[in-house]
């Protein structure tokens, strides 16, 4: 996240009420030095979690929008089979047992 990103994102969330949050002694160290190694204090950094999170629900819906769609299966496809050694082989092999390509 750029810095720009995190003042607005730091920003928007001074705004908002304050409440104090209780947190065992062990879990606020490693929050504490989780922000510090980024660069952030403890509540800028459990902003930026949830910022995150959100941005990446969104992103899903722009992840499979482009395999929402429909399939017409009422055309018969056109498959032009490319003649190979290895599927020449395979169509010798399968013609002996009595199998042909359509």
């Amino acid at each position: 996240m750029d810095e720009l990103k995190k003042r607005e994102n730091a920003n928007f969330f001074k705004f908002m009420s304050n409440y104090t949050i209780t947190l065992p002694e062990e879990t606020y160290k490693t929050l504490l030095e989780i922000a510090k190694e980024q660069g952030l204090t403890p509540e800028n950094w459990i902003a930026s979690q949830i910022l995150k999170k959100q941005s990446e629900e969104k992103l899903l819906s722009e992840q499979i929008g482009d395999l929402i769609g429909a399939i017409d299966s009422q055309t018969e496809p056109y498959h032009q089979f490319k003649k190979t050694d290895f599927g020449e082989q395979i169509a010798t092999k399968l013609s002996k047992q009595g199998l042909q390509r359509p």
